[in-house]
């Protein structure tokens, strides 16, 4: 007999089981609520289930039970004692303990084990590092991703997890490949001291340029040098006579600044079209509104939902922000912001309201220049790297880790440099390759860590090529642990960025979980923890929540005179934050609790959620 009728789920709402039952059939089950002494609502393969039992309640949370039969839309079931029988008739080929407990997990999330599938989980048992609750957590991961059953994703998800830090390794792999002697220290990156406080977050228009101590009214002609450059030409840019513009040839150097001309052209026909498209569409936003019609306002809303796409895709894929300043960047971001804020406005019935925040928007967006930052050009230039192809992969490591992995102390901190940084990790690199062939881009060998190890781990022999692979498993890891899944609620994200801090390659985790907002990260609600171990100053856990855009910051360490210097610079992270849209609503600081940073890996890979009228709660 099959049972295909309607079960009773949660109360009065009825829903059709995605599969089917049959009587006689054992499984495993998961209790979510009891109901009486014999009747409750439990999960079965990810569907909760109405079900009651022949005799009382188990205690256990998880348990066997096998079908007897349907009565009143309810279905009947019968505990299954766990004894090496009973776990054989549910499990077939997994009679451990321990494998049970790996198929509860996946049934749980409606994932049925094949046989090759409990082959690969006992074998992942046998082999890999680590305690019991250890792989079970790896298990539980992958489960909630909804990743295939491989051996490859489980190591690569156990590794990120539970292996040694992504700094750890590559320090391992660029000792073995002597660069770590050659790697600048934090100090050397950074050629501007930083005795301004806003220098770490500069915030400079056309004006304040020329008078910003730390950058001449020479370097601040760049645009007009290079746009007067021509073919042979030597043209004395600000930095022509610094020591790392000296290695470059002549010829190479021509070919950068007529680069750096043709680029910066491009880039000023891009962003006055990125203008012009905005502008239009905002146009229409105004004459819905006027209209006052209430049916106009539900196009009104779809206007401005495209504007905040628009908007939020240029600020993280238009190459003219790679060389804006960072008060172009915060005032794009607040823009958005400010969008948001008048589509909810729109949902709550105040047209007036949204009305207004429209008509600012669409003058700032009028009289927004585009203005090329000098110090976004010679980190362009520094960066700039024909000769590399020809380069061995060592020695495009050294230039790529000594670029990428410094802290930019002195430098501005943007949100599109955080996002460049990841790309130029390489946690980007298969959608890059991805993009170039589906717009037919000219074939260019990406230039990023994770292409870089992939030449290390094929073209090498002996440990440098299992270093390399032991980092390209780190990275898999934290990719899958990041996949973005458009069907589930709320996100999780885990990545660990390995950072040079006085010379060594240290490790910065970071999880993050986030509503899922039609497609994107919610950043208006989220949660975003940083976690850095250090030898100095011990562990620093930096905690930033936000609701509706109200952000809280928690910042958690031992170390007493840690918490007095940072406690200075707590006004000016509150204008930062501020400034990009968020309500900063308190910062404060308390001890570091071990027992609960060990908890920060599963409670990321099991986001908790509670809904409720005045929004969500979402805990790390």
């Amino acid at each position: 007999m099959q049972i295909r009728n309607d079960f009773i789920i949660s109360g009065s709402m009825a829903n059709p089981l995605s599969f089917s039952l049959k009587e006689g059939e054992t499984f495993f089950a998961t209790m979510k609520e009891r109901l009486s002494n014999n009747e409750a609502i439990v999960t079965v393969k990810g569907q909760d289930v109405h079900v009651r039992f022949q005799g009382e309640i188990p205690n256990e949370d998880q348990f066997a039970v096998q079908i007897t039969g349907m009565k009143d839309h309810v279905l009947q079931v019968q505990v299954v004692p766990q004894t090496a029988e009973a776990n054989d008739a549910v499990t077939g080929l997994l009679p451990a303990s321990e494998l049970e407990k790996a198929e509860q997990i996946l049934l749980a999330q409606g994932i049925r084990l094949s046989k090759e599938e409990k082959a690969i989980l006992r074998r992942f048992f046998e082999k890999a590092k680590g305690t019991l609750n250890e792989k079970l957590e790896t298990i539980q991961a992958l489960a909630n991703k909804k990743l295939e059953i491989t051996e490859f994703h489980l190591q690569s998800i156990h590794e990120a997890l539970h292996g040694e830090p992504f700094g750890e390794v590559l320090t391992q792999l660029a000792d073995h490949l002597n660069l770590l002697s050659h790697l600048p220290s934090s100090e050397e990156n950074n050629r501007e001291p930083v005795n301004n406080e806003n220098k770490l977050f500069p915030s400079q228009t056309k004006t304040d340029l020329l008078e910003d101590p730390f950058i001449s009214q020479k370097d601040s002609s760049i645009s007009a040098e290079v746009v007067e450059a021509t073919d042979g030409q030597r043209t004395e840019l600000p930095y022509w006579n610094e020591e790392w513009f000296q290695t470059i040839p002549v010829q190479t150097k021509d070919i950068i600044v007529k680069t750096i001309t043709e680029k910066l052209s491009q880039m000023t026909l891009d962003f006055k079209k990125l203008q012009t498209e905005i502008n239009k569409k905002l146009e229409n936003v105004q004459f819905l509104l006027d209209s006052g019609q209430v049916q106009a306002r539900q196009q009104a809303k779809q206007f401005i939902e495209a504007v905040i796409h628009t908007l939020d895709r240029a600020i993280l894929q238009g190459e003219f922000m790679l060389f804006t300043d960072m008060k172009t960047e915060k005032q794009m971001l607040q823009a958005s912001a400010k969008l948001a804020e008048a589509k909810q406005l729109l949902t709550v019935g105040k047209p007036s309201d949204a009305l207004k925040i429209v008509n600012e928007v669409k003058q700032f967006m009028e009289n927004l220049r585009f203005q090329p930052a000098d110090v976004k050009i010679k980190h362009f230039v520094s960066t700039f790297h024909l000769n590399e192809q020809e380069a061995t992969p060592k020695q495009q490591l050294l230039s790529q880790m000594a670029r990428t992995l410094k802290f930019p102390l002195g430098e501005e901190v943007s949100a599109r440099n955080m996002f460049e940084q990841f790309r130029q990790l390489g946690f980007q690199h298969e959608k890059d390759v991805s993009r170039a062939l589906l717009f037919k881009q000219p074939a260019i060998e990406p230039q990023n860590i994770k292409a870089l190890l992939m030449k290390l781990s094929q073209g090498e022999h002996g440990m440098i090529a299992q270093q390399a692979e032991h980092a390209l498993t780190n990275m898999t890891g934290q990719q899958l642990l990041s996949k973005f899944d458009a069907n589930h609620h709320m996100q999780t994200m885990f990545y660990q960025l390995p950072m040079l801090l006085q010379g060594k390659i240290e490790t910065v985790n970071v999880y993050l979980n986030s509503r899922n907002d039609g497609g994107k990260l919610d950043w208006q609600n989220c949660s975003l923890y940083f976690l850095l171990d250090t030898e100095k100053h011990g562990k620093i856990g930096i905690l930033l929540q936000a609701l509706e855009r109200n952000l809280t910051l928690t910042i958690k360490t031992d170390n007493v005179k840690l918490t007095e210097a940072l406690k200075s610079l707590t006004e000016m992270a509150k204008e930062n934050l501020e400034a990009i849209g968020y309500n900063v609503k308190g910062i404060t600081f308390t001890k570091m609790n071990e027992q609960e940073e060990q908890k920060a890996v599963t409670e990321t890979t099991q986001a908790k959620e509670t809904n409720s009228e005045k929004g969500y709660d979402v805990t790390v």
